[in-house]
């Protein structure tokens, strides 16, 4: 049974004094695949409501899977509100009337697409290169309603989701990777099997990489995994428990005067576009890094009003969070960066990534999926065996290089959807996995 927001909204304001209710609905398609063939198609429906609700200074949430359970619950949560202490931290939901942008976006053919003839398609022609492909697709449909007192909307989004990792013959893995709401998207998930193969050429004379540090070209899906573990550390949340490297940097240069990074709701090619957020704020391009300076903070109206600025339509109510991420490109090619080269690897994918600091931005992470040693401007190893052990800062101000071009990215090890060129970096430490 289909959950009503506006009965479950009605219900909860009259025990609040402010309350806010979300409503997702999805719909989802995995094609999951291994050793060159389809392991299991799913498909499933999900409903979640997600309720916030405010008695002066006390604050309370919880989610609920079935309306049957809301009088239980909720009877619950006011009891439970009696007994817990005040949320400073809490100011209000944004109280200011708004009005939405319409998308303008086109899915028709993404929508169209059948799932396991793609992955089938996409089999045969990598297979005659590889030992043994693997990877999952999904193709999901998500609409999302939000109601409080002061604004209500819904929203939707149709994306699809593309990972597959390859073996060669010696088991030296290769990855490629999409993300896409759009039909102008759609040449580029055909030439994912391309992708995939010209990659696997690079691979010749396979050992353990060396320790040092090294000029690194980072593919787009590595820096996208970097970046999506950067910048939810400008929730101002973050920021206000000290848990994030942009603590005490607002306006400060952190990074090289070409690096430029956005939280990009207002992206509607990616599949985390918002027209608004859980406060029924309008959403909006934030720069977080721009030209190498920390801009922004990231904010619902509890927090801004803390920081004495505006929100940033980026509620999360109790903690303010980013949606995706777009890195500015640049002006170079790939070719270029690769030919002028001396002395540096390039890195496909990394996983793992571990802080040791968040303060500092002190991380460890373990590159794989093709590290490819380049000398004199040509590939002449691939490596194995390695760990970038350095700091987000480093990373951001030895920034030298960035691509024009840009490619939309997601998978597991990158929370958020990333628009990202390929970036090239100076002095990256690098030493042996072990």
């Amino acid at each position: 049974m289909m959950m009503d927001l506006n009965k479950i909204y009605e219900k909860v304001s009259r025990v609040s004094d402010q309350a806010a209710v979300k409503k997702v609905t999805s719909r989802t398609t995995q094609v999951r695949f291994s050793n060159n063939a389809i392991d299991i198609t799913n498909t499933w429906n999900e409903e979640l409501v997600t309720v916030f609700l405010a008695q002066g200074k006390k604050t309370f949430s919880f989610d609920l899977r079935d309306e049957r359970a809301l009088e239980d619950t909720l009877n619950r949560a006011v009891s439970a509100l009696k007994g817990i202490e005040e949320n400073n931290d809490f100011v209000s939901l944004n109280d200011r009337k708004n009005s939405y942008r319409t998308k303008g976006n086109r899915d028709e053919k993404l929508r169209l697409l059948n799932p396991q003839e793609f992955v089938n398609s996409f089999i045969d022609q990598v297979k005659p290169f590889f030992k043994r492909v693997g990877g999952v697709f999904y193709s999901r449909s998500i609409s999302e309603e939000v109601a409080t007192p002061f604004n209500s909307g819904s929203q939707g989004q149709f994306g699809i989701e593309f990972v597959a990792r390859a073996f060669n013959d010696k088991d030296y893995p290769v990855q490629t990777s999409f993300m896409s709401s759009s039909d102008e998207d759609f040449p580029l998930l055909e030439r994912q099997g391309e992708e995939i193969i010209d990659l696997s050429r690079n691979v010749r004379n396979i050992r353990e990489g060396e320790e040092g540090k090294f000029n690194v070209i980072f593919t787009p899906l590595c820096f996208a995994s970097i970046v999506s573990y950067t910048i939810p550390m400008a929730s101002a949340f973050q920021v206000d428990s000290g848990m994030s490297m942009f603590a005490g940097r607002l306006g400060d240069r952190i990074g090289s005067s070409i690096f430029t990074m956005y939280d990009d709701p207002l992206e509607d090619s990616m599949i985390n576009a918002k027209l608004f957020d859980d406060e029924g704020t309008p959403a909006q391009r934030t720069p977080v890094i721009e030209k190498g300076v920390v801009k922004n903070y990231l904010h619902n109206f509890s927090t801004a009003s803390k920081f004495k600025t505006e929100t940033t339509g980026n509620a999360g109510i109790i903690a303010p969070t980013p949606w995706q991420i777009s890195v500015e490109p640049g002006n170079e090619s790939l070719e270029d960066m690769v030919s002028s080269t001396k002395k540096g690897v390039m890195i496909v994918n990394t996983w793992y990534t571990r802080f040791q600091d968040y303060r500092e931005g002190v991380f460890s992470t373990i590159p794989r999926d093709g590290i490819f040693y380049i000398e004199n401007g040509e590939i002449k190893e691939t490596w194995r065996s390695i760990r970038i052990s350095d700091s987000l800062l480093n990373i951001f101000r030895n920034t030298e290089g960035i691509t024009k071009e840009t490619k939309k990215v997601k998978w597991w090890d990158e929370t958020l959807p990333t628009k990202s060129p390929y970036v090239q970096v100076a002095d990256v430490n690098i030493s042996r996995s072990r």
